[in-house]
């Protein structure tokens, strides 16, 4: 039998799960199909490659110098594949564009806008759990383009092979019912929250619950308390005076529900635009942050509170009664 890529797969899935029955699983086989092919790969390079036991599956000595020579030649497929994806053959200018993004307000902004720059390509959207997920595809080569939040004073560092540019600096914002009592002020002091339930969404980001516990703790109290929800149902809970909930600016109003600003401007938000800068595509990243950024404008000026806000801080773009339009 030769030995395949397929078959290194199966390898490399028993290595990582440390297990047959969840190798099986994550690949789509069934139990007995997954040791059956393992036996015959075994057969193969004359020698066990795992000892199976009570605690699962572990390489041997023999498994683990297959297994590092595996995951060398995975890795030149994935490469060969990614760059047969992104170039094309020569008399072709159809481009494959990975993008990825925690899930937020300007992720459908970033697939248009990569869409409108580059039309002919095929567009893909992975969206991450977390900042670092997403940096550690951009560093391993697996997205070309994403968009990466962090805060004031909880910066996320960069690591080497990532580019990056600064798309925009934003406040947080705070959803209310409309018939809060702060909800006809004009923005609403943190500390006037302090006794109020907080409804979070799922998101995995622990340098924004430490800038909130941070504004909290400056504010002179402690949240009477956070309970994280499908994101789905929080609008609906805020709406009906069951907690108040932070809010990215851009954010739309919904029934029963009104955005405002925090007073002072007590958290902040840094939208940046990053890139693998190994990918052939980096050379489209101005291009990309110019296109965004007109966007991201066009964006805000639909936003009718941060555009206020905007305003009255003498932060709207130059030209801005042209921006909400191309």
């Amino acid at each position: 039998m030769d030995l395949e890529i397929r078959h290194l797969r199966v390898l490399n899935a028993i290595a990582d799960t440390g297990s047959l029955t969840r190798a099986a699983a994550a690949l789509g086989f069934s139990q007995p199909a997954l040791s059956a092919q393992l036996r015959r790969i075994e057969r193969s390079l004359g020698g066990a490659l795992f000892v199976r036991d009570g605690s699962g599956s572990r390489p041997t000595a023999f498994g683990a110098l297959v297994l590092a020579h595996a995951h060398g030649i995975l890795t030149a497929h994935e490469d060969l594949l990614r760059d047969i994806r992104q170039r094309g053959p020569e008399d072709s200018d159809l481009t494959a564009v990975r993008l990825g993004s925690v899930p937020g307000p300007l992720t459908a902004v970033l697939v248009t806008t990569a869409r409108r720059l580059l039309p002919r390509a095929e567009i893909t959207l992975h969206t991450c759990d977390t900042e670092e997920e997403q940096l550690e595809l951009l560093a391993t080569g697996r997205l070309d383009f994403g968009l990466a939040v962090d805060y004031p004073e909880y910066e996320l560092a960069l690591r080497p092979g990532i580019g990056d540019a600064l798309l925009a600096v934003e406040p947080v914002f705070v959803l209310i019912s409309e018939r809060h009592p702060l909800a006809d002020r004009p923005d609403i002091p943190l500390r006037d929250l302090s006794g109020e339930a907080w409804l979070a969404g799922e998101n995995k980001d622990v340098r924004m619950r430490a800038q909130f516990r941070a504004a909290c703790r400056r504010a002179g109290f402690t949240p009477r308390r956070v309970q994280r929800l499908s994101a789905s149902v929080v609008f609906p809970l805020v709406g009906q005076g069951h907690g108040v909930a932070l809010a990215h600016p851009l954010v739309s109003e919904r029934e029963g529900v009104v955005v405002r600003p925090l007073t002072g401007d007590p958290m902040g938000v840094r939208q940046r635009l990053v890139w693998a800068a190994h990918s052939p595509l980096a050379a489209h990243a101005p291009a990309l942050l110019d296109t965004l950024t007109k966007a991201y404008w066009a964006e805000a000026q639909r936003a009718r509170m941060y555009w206020a806000w905007l305003e009255a801080r003498g932060r709207l773009p130059p030209a801005a009664g042209a921006s909400g339009t191309e």
